[in-house]
């Protein structure tokens, strides 16, 4: 797994340097896939301050209290207005911030009953989450990001069904049901507010997937789409980068384009829309790497996902722990399909955090493989008075 990741790092690296040396092509953000290099690293640091993890997760999450109750404008919020959450400049990225914020708190929250931490210590987590939580839900639904929204609903169903299967209590149950009966609640006050953001781009969206089902070609679909009046602003720019990136992509779909993208991109029939990024994760990686790319990548992540299980299962972290790196996954998968958030600093730090804590779990079920299979008893049987001992590797 490290071998693949630091290949990838320099293989990426290398890409960028002949590109920018020898063809004088710059690209955009080409460096940022080359972090790979330093996740193996990463997962050594974590492993080797693993035991201050739990002070750091306290100070976090005390910190992200702070910074929400200072920035979260309640009046507007509650007006029905757009808001750009914690200090952001950007309201879509503020609120995956929140979303990873709320998804974190809850699990930290969960973990604590999982393991039978002390009554004191579960009182002050879960009420320092339920703060957060409170707040990140407002700054969510303050921010109306619809593609947030729609990543937050997979990521709620793993939250449910962590509670369900690793927890027992029926206090916590109640209470998780309680919350959840909350947010619909709020969620139906709310919905006039919300059909108002998002009731143009859902029916949009699903125009478009109903003509696909009919069998239009994508690209006439795109094009009709894109020219219809009755499609948002926001969506009619994306359905161009999307168009574009495609026309991309067809140049070289195996391998991908490397630096020489951009320099494409001004060729392709909407090369007038405002940005070259592109708000869409996986389209980013392939007009640079190509389906080649895309599969390597997906591979690291899924053998990231079964490591940090594998760890689970040994009890090396807790079955919460688990649950929240597949919803932080799961999350982050759905809000770069309508987002670059890989090509954001909020993306590249999940991608090294992912990276640290699949390596660190996979130094400690090495260490605890080699303990177990080391601790081999000597015989002794001909040895009348000898005292049994164990090989320490």
């Amino acid at each position: 797994m490290a071998i693949v990741c630091v290949a990838w790092g320099f293989l990426a690296l290398f890409r960028f340097l002949f590109g920018l040396i020898v063809d004088g092509e710059r690209g955009a953000s080409e460096w940022l896939y080359a972090f790979a290099i330093f996740f193996p690293a990463m997962g050594v640091a974590l492993h080797t301050s693993w035991n201050l993890i739990k002070p750091i997760l306290l100070a976090f999450f005390c910190g992200a209290l702070v910074l929400l109750i200072i920035s979260t404008p309640l009046s507007t919020i509650l007006a029905g207005e757009r808001i750009s959450p914690a200090f952001h400049h950007n309201s879509i990225h503020g609120a995956v911030g929140c979303g990873f914020i709320f998804i974190g708190a809850f699990y930290w929250a969960l973990h604590q009953w999982e393991i039978g931490s002390s009554t004191r210590t579960k009182a002050v987590v879960s009420a320092i989450a339920v703060m957060v939580i409170g707040l990140a839900i407002l700054n969510i639904y303050g921010a109306k990001s619809k593609g947030v929204w729609l990543a937050l609903l997979p990521a709620l169903g793993l939250m449910v069904a962590a509670t369900l299967f690793y927890l027992r209590r029926k206090t916590v149950l109640a209470a998780a049901m309680s919350g959840l009966l909350l947010l619909s609640w709020g969620i139906y006050e709310v919905r006039d507010n919300v059909a108002h953001f998002g009731a143009a781009t859902f029916s949009s969206v699903v125009g478009i997937v109903d003509r696909l089902d009919s069998g239009v070609s994508v690209q006439r679909v795109l094009q009709d789409a894109i020219a219809s009046s009755e499609t948002p602003i926001s969506l009619d720019e994306r359905l161009q980068l999307w168009a574009n990136a495609i026309d991309v992509i067809s140049v070289a779909p195996a391998f991908g384009n490397g630096n020489t993208w951009l320099t494409i991109w001004q060729t392709t029939p909407y090369r007038g829309v405002t940005y070259t990024l592109m708000h869409n994760g996986y389209l980013e990686i392939l007009v640079r790497y190509g389906f080649t790319g895309l599969a390597i990548l997906a591979l690291i992540v899924v053998s990231a996902i079964y490591r940090v299980y594998r760890a689970s299962s040994a009890g090396i972290i807790s079955k919460s722990t688990f649950a929240c790196y597949l919803t932080f996954a799961v999350y982050f998968a759905f809000t770069i399909l309508s987002n670059s958030n890989n090509r954001l600093a909020l993306g590249e730090s999940y991608a090294l955090l992912f990276a640290a804590t699949c390596f660190a779990c996979s130094i400690r079920l090495r260490s605890g493989s080699v303990a177990h299979s080391s601790d081999v008893p000597l015989h002794t049987a001909d040895l009348p008075n000898a005292v049994p001992v164990r090989v320490q590797g």
